[in-house]
């Protein structure tokens, strides 16, 4: 199978962090491709970072319909996932959701460990829009932005476990999210600091994009995530002007 994993900032030694996971947690059956948006911020650690990226995310995933068989969206705020969703005929995994869901199989609650403050308010709303307050134990920031986790791997990897640790202590987390695909490279010696599951969102997200194209299921377009309705769209990218053309035929 082939999948399409889209790092939804612009910075390129991201890119090729998130594709190397992805890689590695691939099947030998399974290609990856890994981009970027050529256009929009170079990290994403607010809410106008993530409409700015959602919209060029959505772009690239209107504009390689038919190309994939599955495409997972690999920033922790899961940006534009519905709306991807709802231009494609083929799977669309966010990396957030897949961590949370993995995690629910291994531990009954768990928490997430991600950068700056600022985010914590979208990945809490994040946890209730996918109903998983329950199995949350924590989320818990550290100081970093997302351009500084590899500027000093090992400071990095020092604020992440001391976190961490935190939140299996003091909130009863049995298991740890990455909350930022910059943060995957560290997932196994994490795991080995603290003797509990570790999960990284791409290597998740891309292991359940190959169960799900492996049983032959697909996205439901019933209701939430039918195709958009028709309409005259107004200098918009010509990716999207296939998909509200009543006249066009689905991929």
């Amino acid at each position: 199978m082939r999948i399409l994993v889209i790092n939804p900032n612009t910075t390129q030694a991201m890119t090729d962090d998130i594709g190397r996971m992805a890689r590695a947690a691939a099947g030998p059956d399974t290609e990856i491709d890994c981009v970027q948006p050529e256009a929009g911020p170079r990290s994403i650690e607010g809410s106008a970072d993530e409409v700015l990226a959602g919209y060029h995310t959505l772009d690239l995933v209107a504009g390689t319909r038919g190309r994939y068989d599955a495409y997972v969206i690999a920033c922790f705020g899961d940006p534009a996932l519905a709306a991807c969703r709802e231009v494609s005929q083929v799977p669309v995994i966010g990396i957030a959701e897949a961590a949370f869901h993995m995690a629910s199989l291994v531990a009954f609650k768990w928490s997430v460990v991600t950068v700056l403050p600022r985010v914590k308010p979208l990945l809490e709303e994040l946890v209730l829009r996918n109903g998983m307050e329950m199995r949350c134990a924590s989320i818990r920031c550290t100081p970093l932005t997302v351009l500084e986790i590899e500027e000093d791997i090992e400071r990095t990897k020092r604020m992440m476990v001391e976190e961490a640790r935190t939140a299996i202590k003091d909130d009863g987390a049995e298991a740890i999210l990455l909350g930022c695909a910059g943060l995957g490279p560290i997932d196994k010696w994490m795991q080995r600091q603290l003797d509990v599951p570790v999960l990284d969102g791409v290597a998740c997200a891309v292991k359940l994009a190959e169960g799900l194209h492996q049983y032959g299921v697909t996205t439901s377009k019933v209701a939430a995530y039918k195709d958009p309705e028709p309409k005259e769209l107004v200098a918009c990218p010509g990716s999207m002007a296939p998909i509200y053309d009543r006249a066009a035929t689905p991929v």
